[in-house]
């Protein structure tokens, strides 16, 4: 869909004038006029894009159009009960072609800590034991959920949680208060000791796994839950869920096809059907693969960036600042020493160590490294750390121009020592904050650059390559073969020549 369709179902369905919407971005009516026509492309400038969408989320309050939003956008999370600042969100990614699964995961990992549910726990007593009960449709779903994370409250010590999830959460997303209050009670359960394993659903019905990923990140980014998925097909007519509590309850819902009305969900504490229960999950699991893994620690990054080289096929990777692969040894043994302190010397040390590998590795395979280059008045500012713009240790070494310089002149090495490295500057968008390592042989690795630390190592196949081609996208659209690799080293150049004079 255009976005010159997008503007005109939303002016459309919120009654807007071409003069109206005109008056609301300080721009002629004319103009819309032509964004309406497709004569004119949405503007470059992201508060465009974001007043525009913040204008229309505030005259969708009525049910039929959040309803007619929801149906247009495939997210049945947007509901009357979706605050008009999310909507707005949603409009804003919508409109800019950016609401496919990557660039939801990317957004939603930079806005991690604003994203965090502030609703209070509810009061509750233990649950019954050996106690089985039915309930029925989407309700029925919630207050089993609601009776679940009543019990595990109640646990005197945290375990383990099992949860097959082969459906989309359209139960849940379409209240948007209950969903925030499930994924508040998920996170509080992680802050206790809760540790969460999870079978993903199938790849389906894209959008909805799309909507359904929004929701699980925050849990994710929690570091303490394990994802797989079964890697084989499946049938769609029947979709079911569990949530298994070892030695305390389980829950098991099921319906047919999409809709969620037929929803029959059980939930017990008979500790024989929850034993049952349990031995049936560690059979499926036992048939999947790991689908993600977080991790909150940034010491446990630097085994997977060490291993790059030994990764099968191309690699492809969008980092900021200069990625520390093409650091030149002689700059790595300067670091070592002269940093004190011993986590960065010890990241150094382990990157001269792997630098005869990494430049081995690219005699056989492609690397593509979209790197963000500074200005020379940045780096003579000191604004420019080495290695990584997150501080994984304290005293964080950043460049010099000489040293900034010397690492320049090292990837002008490599591009005319090794016809596989190609190298791509950027300009780095202040909203972005994450570093993003591609493996065509079967990793992508996601890491956020600001407290609080994030790393999520992707396995699914299609996930791979979803972010695979996001990068290469990107690096088509700067341009990194023939010409274009001569006009990196002529901005290479100039820029060594400001640094060092």
């Amino acid at each position: 869909m255009s976005f010159a369709e997008k503007l005109s179902f939303l002016m459309h369905i919120t009654e807007t004038s071409n003069k109206e919407l005109a008056a609301a971005l300080s721009v002629d009516p004319s103009l819309v006029s032509l964004m309406r026509t497709g004569k004119r492309k949405l503007s470059k400038n992201p508060a465009h894009a974001k007043n525009m969408a913040f204008f229309f989320a505030k005259r969708s309050s009525a049910a039929f159009q959040r309803q007619a939003l929801s149906e247009m956008l495939g997210q049945v999370a947007i509901s009357p009960g979706m605050p008009t600042s999310e909507l707005a969100d949603r409009l804003e990614s919508w409109l800019r072609g950016e609401n496919d699964v990557v660039n939801v995961i990317l957004k939603e990992i930079q806005a991690l800590p604003a994203k965090k549910p502030g609703i209070q726990a509810s009061d509750s007593s233990p649950a019954p034991e050996n106690q089985t009960l039915f309930f029925y449709g989407e309700e029925g779903r919630r207050e089993v959920m609601r009776r679940v994370m009543q019990a595990m409250r109640h646990m005197e010590h945290p375990g383990s949680v099992l949860t097959i999830v082969d459906d989309n959460l359209e139960w849940l997303l379409s209240d948007y208060l209950a969903s925030k209050q499930i994924q508040s009670d998920l996170l509080e359960m992680m802050e206790r000791g809760f540790t969460f394993y999870q079978i993903m659903p199938p790849l389906n019905y894209i959008n909805r796994y799309t909507e359904s990923l929004q929701f699980w990140l925050p849990v994710y980014a929690g570091g303490r839950m394990k994802v797989y998925y079964y890697p084989r097909l499946r049938g769609n007519l029947y979709r079911h869920s569990i949530i298994i509590v070892p030695g305390l309850c389980v829950q098991y819902s099921s319906s047919v096809a999409l809709g969620s009305t037929s929803d029959i969900t059980m939930f017990s504490t008979d500790l024989t059907l929850v034993n049952a229960f349990e031995e049936q999950f560690r059979e499926h699991i036992s048939l999947c693969r790991p689908a993600l893994i977080s991790h909150t620690d940034p010491k446990d990054s630097l085994p997977y960036f060490k291993n790059l080289s030994s990764q099968p096929g191309d690699i492809i990777q969008m980092v900021t600042p200069l990625s520390i692969n093409s650091i030149p040894k002689d700059l790595l043994n300067y670091y070592i020493e002269n940093t004190d302190n011993p986590g960065w010397k010890f990241t150094f040390e382990m990157y001269l160590e792997n630098a005869a590998a990494f430049e081995k590795s690219l005699k056989d395979k492609k690397l593509i490294d979209l790197s963000s280059v500074a200005t020379a008045e940045e780096v003579r500012a000191g604004k420019v750390y080495v290695a990584s713009s997150f501080p994984t240790y304290p005293d964080h070494p950043r460049y010099t121009p000489e040293t900034y310089a010397l690492h320049l002149q090292n990837i002008l090495r490599l591009m005319d020592q090794y016809e596989n490295y190609y190298f791509l500057p950027y300009s780095l968008n202040d909203q972005q904050f994450y570093n993003l390592t591609v493996s065509e042989g079967g990793q992508a690795l996601l890491i956020r650059t600001r407290p609080p630390f994030l790393m999520l190592e992707l396995r699914r196949p299609e996930m791979i390559t979803a972010f695979r081609e996001h990068l290469l996208r990107k690096a088509e659209a700067i341009g990194y073969d023939g010409i274009h690799r001569e006009k990196v080293r002529m901005k290479l150049r100039a820029l060594i020549q400001e640094l060092i004079g």
